[in-house]
């Protein structure tokens, strides 16, 4: 009964604990959304000052222009910036918000500051649309027109600006008291909470202490038979031990056989993978690639082609750019998908190829590093280190916004080492972290492990990144698919 009883009112005093905290999660992460609409507003209602100088510089550059090619760019960009400002203070008069169809209520003050800003703006909207309308150059007999539109546009700027000035203010300040608002519930959700912990402590804790040392006692005087008894289970437990290792033996062999199955099973994905990169490279060198080479000469052998007018010279040289584009980005995927130049001189030369292509795509600092590179590997470890260092590579373009990325690769006589290392920012947030889960990191791994390797991630934030592998040599050949089925049987 006194259990019931305890239980009871423990599970009362969690709940509310829970109920309160929950509450409190919830209006926190509500204001935090109203917090980020608020800053939307701010920024978008600062936005507009600065598109409605936009607008007046581009009426003045328009109306001034001499020159007529810069008179119609001009005059498109002025049209899209009007656009834009027209569209957002729209937007922002109703409290539109860019997520859907969400909308912010604004308050009386808000509303009648909006109100003041929209005759100002609408001359100015109505006097750019018409200097937009206007012909290009200007006639002498519409420059009257166009002076006066000027004057009209620069008249309502000024008032304009310091009613969205104001606009923005006030924007802040209900900022600012949303911020009380939630600082002041946040401590009385704070203080029922301590309260209620206060209240549990008393009426429940001390009972239960209370309870508990009554119930030591109880259990010493049982220690005594406990003890007699245990003098009998010792016999039990030792036959139960010998069965345990027993047990343990054979779960130790199962486990090491279904490791065995799955090594054998990513060999076979792995064999799978290169043989369908490889495939994949030929057809694409070899007819995609054929066909594309066809074209372009097609294309070079076309004649008259100085005949043809300005337009359709310049969609053939067009074409012509296009073609030669696509033949090279063609050998650059068959190239990623099986190199030649790796079975044909081996993994230096291969790598040294992977760091000069990358290297000139992206821009980024790129090195290697080599000793012993005209000696030859066994193909499988060949491919399988080139395809780390591939990843790795790929891995610190794409993630450590690095603008150096060195290739180590040394050879001894029992052991390659290859280690790419980076100067970018390393792990430092959570979104990073998880990149250690990603399949890149995965299939490293398992490559590594596949040739008997060991694979090291180190990172430090502003540190870098450094993924190092190393590969024993003291064997006659890389374990083969067919090798690791045999040894599973």
């Amino acid at each position: 009964m006194l259990t019931k009883r305890f239980t009871f009112w423990y599970q009362l005093a969690l709940t509310l604990v829970a109920c309160l905290s929950l509450a409190g999660c919830l209006f926190v992460q509500r204001q935090l959304k109203a917090q980020e609409n608020d800053s939307w507003l701010i920024n978008n209602a600062g936005r507009q000052r600065f598109q409605s100088q936009l607008i007046v510089k581009d009426v003045l550059l328009l109306t001034t222009s001499t020159n007529q090619a810069n008179a119609k760019a001009v005059r498109d960009e002025l049209a899209n910036v009007l656009g834009r400002w027209e569209t957002s203070q729209r937007n922002l008069r109703v409290g539109k918000l860019p997520a859907g169809d969400t909308r912010v209520a604004n308050s009386p003050e808000i509303s009648a500051l909006f109100a003041a800003a929209q005759p100002h703006m609408a001359v100015i909207s109505q006097q750019t649309r018409s200097l937009l309308n206007q012909p290009l150059p200007t006639p002498a007999s519409k420059k009257a027109v166009v002076a006066a539109a000027v004057d009209q546009i620069l008249t309502n700027e000024k008032p304009y600006l310091k009613t969205m000035d104001r606009l923005v203010e006030q924007y802040e300040l209900e900022s600012q008291q949303k911020n009380g608002q939630l600082s002041g519930t946040e401590w009385l959700l704070l203080g029922l909470t301590l309260l209620v912990l206060a209240m549990e402590a008393q009426l429940l804790f001390k009972p239960a202490v209370r309870a508990l040392d009554q119930s030591v006692r109880q259990l010493n005087r049982a220690n005594g038979e406990t003890q007699l008894a245990n003098m009998a289970l010792q016999e039990t437990n030792q036959t139960l031990q010998e069965t345990q290792d027993k047990l343990l033996r054979e779960s130790a062999l199962r486990h090491q056989q279904q490791l065995n199955e799955q090594i054998v099973r990513m060999a076979a994905l792995m064999q799978g993978q290169e043989d369908e990169r490889k495939r994949l490279s030929y057809d694409l060198h070899d007819g995609i690639g054929q066909m594309l080479t066809g074209q372009k000469l097609l294309v070079e052998h076309l004649r008259s082609v100085h005949l043809l007018p300005e337009k359709e010279q310049n969609t053939y040289a067009s074409l012509k750019e296009l073609i030669l584009k696509t033949i090279q980005e063609v050998r650059n995927v068959s190239n990623n998908l099986m190199p030649p130049v790796l079975s044909d001189f081996g993994l230096e030369p291969a790598l040294r190829q992977l760091v000069e292509q990358q290297s000139r795509q992206t821009g980024l600092a790129m090195q290697v590093h080599a000793n012993q590179a005209d000696m030859r590997l066994d193909k499988a470890i060949e491919i399988g280190v080139y395809r780390i260092a591939q990843e790795a590579i790929n891995n610190a373009i794409k993630h450590a916004q690095a603008n150096e990325i060195d290739i180590d690769l040394r050879l001894s006589d029992s052991r390659l080492l290859l280690a790419v290392s980076d100067n970018g920012q390393g792990l430092t947030n959570a979104a990073t972290k998880g990149i250690l889960n990603g399949h890149g990191l995965h299939n490293m791994r398992e490559r590594a492990r596949l040739l008997n390797g060991v694979f090291r991630l180190a990172s430090e934030p502003n540190e870098g990144t450094r993924v190092t592998v190393t590969i024993p040599l003291n064997m006659v050949e890389a374990p083969t698919l067919e090798t690791m089925k045999k040894e599973v049987v």
